[in-house]
């Protein structure tokens, strides 16, 4: 070879392994992610006796036990918010992992994804993923869409995203249109009901879940432009009329079924992604603040004077509702159903309150792949973790935050890392 070609060699060579590196880490980016399973982690609760039946047009849950017979026990539910099981592995399989123990650890009757689930790019097999751990689990979830659920342009439609989800029998979400009582079609992806049993065929409560959207659209931006600069200032998306409507429908024709079975009212729970312009209403009211403060301990179990109360946690970030009232909670109220609404979202704040007779909580955050108390460098502590929420037969309810850094304080350390 002569000198010529070396020289050419020598410029061309680092140039081509340049290009074929930079074409590795581009295709290690935007290669489809999933997570780290230990098998072990994964044990079937052998008690787990819940039954799924349609009642009355319902989809219906009943406890049984071992025998069959049906149960008047307590239901229990944990609930995951914002787990943004995303492109970042090694704390996807943080996630993932922690998802699966606090499973196994609670033997719930019911788990629910508070929305942000599977987010970011390329998540088709992220969302599989999770379907097929929750089958081999074997209990019972559902979820409700959060605003970033779809927002990737590589990622997949919200649509096809209900879609999927319903395709495993474990898994209630409804991915079928929702119309009301005049054949209007209900807004949004994964819309539906769940009532829960007891023993004489009595609906004790009923769990709706509704899509909050993602964004408002540039034509509600602009619609409501005066409301948003006067209310939160943000573009948050809110739940539409037609799923009010479809709400009030269908609290009322389960009253009925309940009225002809000598009981009536049934109390229901909303599941929902993003937090009711009440939350902050009733924020401010109680605290005084208008203005976010990190450190700021509010009083708590000290009703005002008109019986709305403080219960639990902080808010450590602005409360990021919509600018928009859509008029949900005020549906809530006229219907006289719902005692408890749940909404994810905001990642550090996990307060819950008594606002007009109904709760409204904040699910504990359980991903560590967004933004928390670490990164923002607030505290030392992880806040992860889940709520746990009782439904009792008497339609009462009980609900606790649980924290990660609680229930397995040796693995924190080793977590904290990942942010280093």
């Amino acid at each position: 070879m002569d000198k010529t070609k070396k020289k050419r060699w020598k410029i061309v060579l680092p140039a081509v392994l340049g290009v074929v590196i930079a074409a590795g880490a581009v295709a290690a980016a935007v290669l489809p992610v999933t997570y780290r399973v230990d098998r072990s982690w994964i044990v079937k609760n052998p008690d787990y006796h819940v039954s799924v039946e349609t009642r009355d047009g319902y989809t219906t849950l009943v406890k049984k036990d071992a025998a069959g017979n049906v149960l008047d026990g307590d239901f229990k539910v944990i609930g995951f918010t914002d787990t943004h099981l995303d492109h970042k592995r090694e704390k996807g399989n943080v996630t993932l992992e922690y998802v699966i123990r606090n499973i196994v650890n609670e033997k719930p009757d019911l788990v629910v994804f508070v929305g942000d689930n599977i987010t970011s790019s390329f998540n088709a097999r992220r969302a599989k993923q999770l379907c097929r751990v929750m089958e081999e689990l074997g209990v019972y979830w559902t979820c409700v869409l959060g605003n970033h659920e779809g927002d990737n342009r590589w990622s997949i439609s919200r649509e096809k995203m209900v879609k999927l989800f319903a395709s495993y029998p474990h898994c209630l979400i409804e991915a079928d249109e929702k119309h009301t009582a005049d054949r209007e079609t209900v807004w949004g992806y994964g819309n539906h009901v769940i009532n829960l049993a007891d023993a004489e065929g009595r609906l004790t409560r009923s769990l709706f879940f509704l899509d909050g959207g993602s964004d408002m659209t540039e034509a509600d931006q602009e619609k409501y432009a005066d409301e948003i600069a006067a209310g939160s200032g943000r573009a948050d998306d809110y739940v539409k009329e037609s799923q009010i409507k479809w709400y009030r429908e269908n609290v009322a024709a389960i009253e009925a079924v309940n009225t002809s079975r000598g009981v009536g009212e049934v109390p229901s729970t909303v599941f929902v992604h993003i937090p009711l312009p009440e939350y902050r209403i009733a924020y401010e009211k109680l605290t005084g603040e208008t203005e976010v403060s990190q450190t700021n301990v509010p009083a708590y179990d000290i009703p005002d004077e008109d019986g709305d109360v403080m219960l639990m946690g902080q808010r450590r970030e602005g409360i990021c509702c919509s600018g928009h009232n859509s008029g949900l909670f005020d549906a809530l109220l006229d219907a006289g159903s719902t005692d408890l609404v749940v909404c994810g979202h905001d990642h550090i704040n996990d307060f819950v309150l008594r606002y007009r007779g109904v709760v409204l909580s904040y699910n504990v955050p359980s991903g560590y792949s967004s933004y928390n108390l670490y990164t923002k460098k607030i505290s030392n502590d992880l806040l992860q973790g889940y709520t746990r929420y009782t439904f009792r037969a008497d339609g009462s309810f009980d609900l606790e935050q649980l924290h990660n850094a609680d229930l397995w304080p040796d693995a924190q350390a080793g977590i904290r890392q990942l942010y280093d």
